[in-house]
């Protein structure tokens, strides 16, 4: 009785948090080849965002990258930061910031722009985030990250899909919003779990 006593004090005093994922794939390429993407080194570029959304993407970039390296362990992985000191060493910052425009998922980066890139990075594939979506809706936290991999061999995008998460913290009175480090973890777990 007093466990139980103790339990719903803990309750009304901190709440518990309640955070739906509604990720989903959007695209993929029929002929994919998931076997080889375990084996190939992907470069995550930097996470972009547009307006009031680029105040949040440090802190999206770094929770996405952190689950990203726990949820695919064998994966090789250049990071978000590596891919900056890379592309900063070889004097391509315009390159990086037309990329950061076309990654919009409104436009389609150029294919030259792409391949210059694995020139830098040396691998096939990368991955191009999107931080779309930073708000609170009727009392909820909401965010959506945007995800595209390309084959840069072919020049082409072979996956794209969304991480989106919706979350309270639930209290008895009144309701209030999941904080948005919770709610970007999921947004980014839902993601990553779809990601080939």
């Amino acid at each position: 009785m007093k466990h139980t006593l103790l339990f719903i004090c803990g309750l009304l005093l901190f709440g518990c948090v309640g955070i739906d994922d509604l990720s989903r794939e959007d695209y993929r390429r029929g002929v994919l080849y998931t076997s080889n993407l375990s084996q190939e080194t992907i470069a995550v570029m930097p996470m972009v965002g547009r307006g009031a959304n680029r105040d949040y993407t440090k802190t999206a970039e770094s929770v996405f990258y952190r689950a990203l390296t726990e949820m695919r362990q064998q994966s090789q992985l250049i990071s978000p930061d590596e891919g900056r000191a890379r592309i900063k060493a070889s004097n391509l910052g315009p390159l990086l910031e037309r990329l950061k425009d076309e990654t919009s998922f409104k436009r389609v980066a150029e294919e030259r722009d792409v391949a210059e890139l694995k020139r830098v990075f040396g691998t096939r594939f990368l991955l191009q985030t999107e931080l779309q979506q930073v708000e609170v809706a009727e009392g909820a936290t909401q965010v959506r990250i945007q995800g595209r991999l390309w084959d840069i061999e072919m020049g082409d995008i072979i996956w794209v899909g969304t991480g989106e998460s919706r979350g309270y913290l639930f209290l008895f009175f009144p309701r209030v919003p999941a904080s948005f480090e919770k709610a970007v973890e999921v947004a980014s777990r839902g993601l990553i779990k779809r990601l080939p």
